[in-house]
């Protein structure tokens, strides 16, 4: 189990600092469609087929116009809607294969939104302030509803890096 912890540690790190990180869009690569994507919301589903189609503005369009304020976030039955407690509470035969199952998901969730906030700095580069708000501000609102404590540590974690860059990138464009 302190194994399993350590790596969602060290994997959380490495996600989080990948959100300060600002990589050209081209370098983003959709994930190969598979028939378990992660489970969301249906405007969140919309968001990630069209990322697994190669129609990125249909995917941004649709991140941006989900409700992440809405709940629940995950379908039932997701590792992403696990507690801390109830992943710790899990058999250590258990929490590894969660654990990947975790990344997974949310390296999903890391391709389109990172796809979202380059389109606001873009939009912000352009001097479309009104578009790079609407972007930013839905990349953050995505964040904060990952920093819930209905949720793990872990993926609470990768929404204030996602909260704190989101932040950063508003401020730039001035609130």
């Amino acid at each position: 189990m302190k194994k399993t912890t350590i790596s969602l540690v060290m994997v959380a790190t490495i996600l989080i600092a990948g959100c300060d990180k600002k990589s050209p869009s081209s370098s983003v690569v959709p994930p190969p469609a598979q028939a378990n994507a992660a489970p969301l919301l249906p405007i969140a589903q919309s968001a990630l087929i069209a990322w697994q189609q190669g129609d990125k503005a249909a995917a941004i369009r649709s991140f941006v116009a989900a409700d992440w304020s809405s709940r629940p976030l995950f379908e039932t039955g997701s590792v992403l809607n696990l507690s801390e407690d109830q992943f710790k509470a899990l058999p250590s035969a258990d929490s590894g294969a969660k654990a990947q199952e975790m990344i997974t998901q949310i390296s999903w969730f890391k391709q389109v939104s990172d796809a979202v906030a380059q389109a606001g700095i873009d939009a912000a580069a352009k001097g479309d302030t009104a578009q790079a708000r609407e972007y930013l501000t839905s990349f953050r609102q995505f964040g904060l509803a990952l920093e819930s404590q209905d949720y793990m540590r872990f993926v609470n974690l990768y929404g204030k890096g996602i909260e704190n860059k989101a932040n950063a990138e508003l401020a730039k464009i001035g609130q």
